[in-house]
């Protein structure tokens, strides 16, 4: 059960805009949209996603009558929406039929779905999503409830907020760069260079010149993974020696070579904190993503840096602190 309960949208366009929303929220592509509007014949359905074959029926219903009358109405509604697809020649595939409404969630009417899909022998699904389903969606989607309920009233203290806000940022990312954080660097199909920014940046992108640290306010390095508080990028590639006593020291021009040379990445961790937002897209300057982030470490948005053996990633070297 929810800790919060929301009001029931009472606007029917109001309503079939979050339902469109929260969908695409819920998936990892957004790719529904409204099917048709006034004065267009929708065939049984307002939402519709042809990636996942999916078609929405949005219901919006009079609180105020009785229990019984507003399911006997969903009823009647559900079996004629379903006739349309059925009769007035639907040209797109569906795997999945849900009806929505303002209404709560009833046995009747998910016993009903499956009842009209025997009985017309019907090659896809009919679910039935009540206000109680809406709502528990919805009550995960923040961006959500910004929207549709602006004054909806958190009682978070600020470190609870900052650990909601961090999660919901982690599963955004995780969904936007699936391309990426589904697979190892030697198996992405995608390019991996990123846009780091200093959110506050006053160069970009006509210069950038670096700053008293020697630190520069936007430049490129490519998307390694997360970590438990953000995520890593790989800012370069340097080469080490590790010496007999394992310590170990970078290699330089000037350096006498006396123990074994490693080629390693130097990677950066972003704390989801330090991330204000991001450009899935990038602009006309450089078109890959851009991260807009605090640079709180002198001068760097990295929290922290260490190195990784290209070749044997479970070796890493750290920093030491000083």
């Amino acid at each position: 059960m929810a800790i919060h309960q929301l009001p029931a949208i009472n606007n029917p366009e109001i309503f079939e805009s979050l339902i469109c929303d929260l969908f695409n929220q819920l998936e990892t592509k957004n790719t529904y949209k409204k099917f048709g509007g006034n004065g267009h014949k929708q065939k049984g359905i307002d939402i519709f996603s042809s990636i996942d074959e999916i078609a929405i029926q949005c219901k919006k219903k009079d609180l105020s009558q009785r229990d019984i009358v507003i399911r006997k109405q969903l009823l009647g509604d559900i079996e004629k929406d379903v006739l349309k697809i059925i009769n007035e020649d639907l040209k797109v595939k569906i795997k999945r039929l849900y009806i929505v409404s303002t209404y709560k969630n009833h046995p009747d009417l998910d016993e009903y779905c499956i009842d009209l899909k025997e009985k017309f022998n019907l090659e896809f699904d009919i679910i039935y999503w009540g206000w109680n389903t809406i709502e528990e969606h919805v009550l995960d989607e923040r961006i959500l409830l910004k929207r549709y309920w602006p004054n909806f009233v958190s009682r978070e203290n600020p470190e609870e907020q900052d650990l909601v806000r961090n999660l919901e940022l982690r599963k955004k990312i995780s969904k936007d760069f699936s391309d990426w954080l589904d697979y190892s660097l030697e198996n992405r199909e995608v390019r991996n260079r990123m846009l780091l920014r200093a959110f506050n940046g006053k160069q970009y992108p006509n210069s950038n010149e670096p700053d008293e640290n020697g630190e520069y306010e936007w430049f490129r390095a490519e998307i390694l993974g997360l970590y438990h508080t953000g995520i890593e990028f790989i800012i370069m590639v340097k080469q080490i020696q590790v010496l007999e006593d394992n310590t170990w020291e970078f290699i330089t021009e000037n350096s006498e070579i006396k123990g074994k040379k490693i080629n390693v990445f130097e990677i950066g961790q972003i704390n989801f904190q330090d991330i204000v937002d991001y450009n899935l897209k990038g602009d006309e300057f450089y078109m890959y993503p851009h991260f807009f982030c605090k640079y709180k470490y002198n001068g760097t948005p990295f929290e922290k840096v260490y190195y990784q053996n290209v070749k044997k990633i479970y070796e890493t070297f750290e920093l030491e602190k000083h």
